[in-house]
């Protein structure tokens, strides 16, 4: 296939996966604003925008309005949920060739449904409601994606670029509760370990697995280390080890290398020993890691003569 191709599907991937994840974090920040505490509002939208990566672009007075706008409305903002669906929209429509005819219009609809010239008004008055719209439409792009296009080198590249950006916000959103949380245990810590795992859509999981112990410790190893679980850091690597496996063919691409590298020091790591600084350090280590396996992907099979930034969340 041709490489502009296989970049447009696997950048897509990851732009989707980043707007729904995008979208269940800031509903979760939303619910821990109703529900109160002792934290600081401020410090609780500051901590959304650097689990985003996006504390850095963010230049206005954190506020609840304020940081839900940039992060879903404002054009002017790469990483917002607008703008990230609309170029992931013109990546489908430069790659239809590969995509279903279904694929297309179910990620127009969403595209068209974020550009509602209401969509201002409807954030202000429910953002519950439009955040779970948001999540809905990229669950049924990417179920509509599973069921109705091939296997082919396309499809393995947008399953990729979508399981590396999983990875990438499951690293990030762990390292940044861990850095506040630390060992934080007992009653008063339970909900807001429940929120953490809520942000990834894990608390359900990890009921099931462990019911309602909430110790740190397991909470740190069913994230990184479940291999049952699709967001966990473990099941993720081992999806795009398989991804690239199929592509690579008869030759062993470089990425592949490193991904296992790094899947096998995950499954081998023995958290519970690693203690307060050591396991920061490690998941410091492991976000690192993760953030350098796109450009290794795009190095390898789509760019060779330029490092130009043009994609909508590239430089952050």
């Amino acid at each position: 296939m041709l490489a502009r191709h296989a970049e447009d599907l696997f950048w897509m991937g990851r732009y989707l996966e980043r707007v729904e994840d995008t979208a269940r974090v800031l509903d979760v920040t939303h619910q821990s604003a109703l529900e109160g505490g002792t934290r600081p509002s401020t410090e609780l939208w500051q901590e959304t925008l650097e689990v985003l990566y996006l504390e850095d672009e963010f230049d206005a007075d954190v506020s609840p309005e304020s940081v839900t706008r940039f992060l879903v409305s404002d054009r002017d903002n790469p990483g917002s949920l607008v703008s990230i669906i609309r170029r992931a929209r013109e990546n489908a429509r430069g790659a239809r060739e590969w995509l279903s005819s279904e694929f297309w219009e179910t990620i127009n609809a969403l595209d068209m449904e974020l550009a509602d010239p209401a969509l201002p008004d409807h954030l202000a008055q429910s953002p519950y409601r439009v955040l779970r719209a948001v999540k809905s439409g990229c669950q049924s792009v990417t179920g509509v994606a599973d069921s109705s296009v091939p296997r082919t080198e396309g499809y393995r590249f947008f399953v990729l670029g979508g399981t590396l950006e999983r990875a990438m916000i499951t690293a990030r959103v762990t390292k940044v509760w861990q850095r506040r949380l630390g060992g934080f245990a007992g009653p008063a810590a339970f909900p807001e370990w429940v929120k953490l795992l809520k942000s990834l859509s894990a608390y359900e999981a990890y009921v099931r697995a462990f019911r309602a112990a909430m110790r740190p410790e397991q909470v740190l190893a069913f994230l990184l280390q479940d291999p049952h679980f699709p967001r966990s850091l473990f099941y993720c690597l081992g999806l795009a080890e398989q991804q690239l496996g199929h592509i690579g063919g008869d030759d062993l691409p470089r990425t592949l290398r490193k991904v296992g590298r790094l899947r096998a020091e995950l499954e081998f790591a023995e958290l519970e020993d690693l203690g307060g600084s050591g396991i920061e350090s490690f998941l410091d280590h492991v976000e690192a890691s993760i953030g350098a396996l796109p450009p290794s992907v795009e190095g390898e099979f789509f760019r060779f003569a330029s490092d130009a930034a043009i994609h909508a969340y590239e430089a952050f």
